[in-house]
């Protein structure tokens, strides 16, 4: 397929093309010529806390004047839950769907095989703002269906605080040593998922659904598994 009116040649020669080994120092491929697209698909790994921290206050403002303390944090804890679920079934059903024909390849590899390959590419590890912002809308829509006008706002709030812990962990697992046992835990888990077995592991933040669908992998973390996996 070269010489698409869309698509890069790289972008369909990494897609297409037997997979390349990891490369902890590569950036992934351009993948669209207009430059506004190209933009489009990577994000600063900082930006989710700057995106976010506004609209989490004010859904806690909205909660606050609904919900007594007690009442309010256990909506929040519910939509934190809620994401540790969506976080695992996006990773799990859609990131790692099967690629059986030439168009799932190359859209497969847009969403997600890229960060397999190119694992250090700090600019395509995050969720871009047209991704977070329109799954976020989505769920608030859910929310207000099924848990009503005031319920929705803590509901959310736990999840845009869900999601902030997912890319943290995130990031820490590819570009940090995390200093407690539990950062160091995740991140075992999810550069066992990377160097090990891709069908395991999908769990980022929690390992909690892993556990419930049984991907949760029993093996040792590998010895030549990186001591960091990307550059700082």
């Amino acid at each position: 397929m070269p010489g698409h009116p869309v698509l890069t040649d790289a972008l369909l020669a990494a897609a297409l093309g037997p997979e390349a080994k990891p490369d902890l120092q590569a950036r992934s491929p351009r993948f669209f010529h207009r430059e506004l697209y190209e933009r489009l698909t990577r994000a600063h790994w900082a930006s989710p806390y700057l995106l976010w921290a506004g609209p989490i206050a004010v859904c806690l403002v909205f909660g606050t004047a609904a919900y007594a303390p007690g009442q309010l944090a256990l909506r929040v804890a519910g939509g934190w839950l809620v994401w540790t679920f969506v976080e695992y079934w996006l990773h799990r059903g859609f990131f790692h769907l099967a690629p059986t024909t030439p168009a799932r390849q190359v859209t497969s590899f847009i969403v997600h095989r890229h960060h397999h390959v190119a694992p250090g590419d700090r600019e395509r590890l995050v969720a871009t703002p047209l991704y977070s912002g329109g799954l976020a809308l989505l769920l608030f829509g859910v929310y207000g269906l099924l848990a009503g006008p005031d319920a929705r706002w803590p509901l959310l709030a736990g999840t845009l605080l869900g999601y902030l812990a997912y890319e943290w962990v995130h990031y820490l697992a590819h570009h940090r040593r995390p200093r407690t046992a539990l950062g160091r835990a995740l991140r075992r888990r999810h550069l066992r998922h990377h160097f090990g077995d891709r069908a395991t592991d999908f769990g980022i933040s929690s390992p909690l659904w892993d556990l419930v669908f049984r991907t949760y992998s029993k093996k040792h973390a590998r010895e030549d598994m990186p001591d960091r996996a990307c550059p700082p």
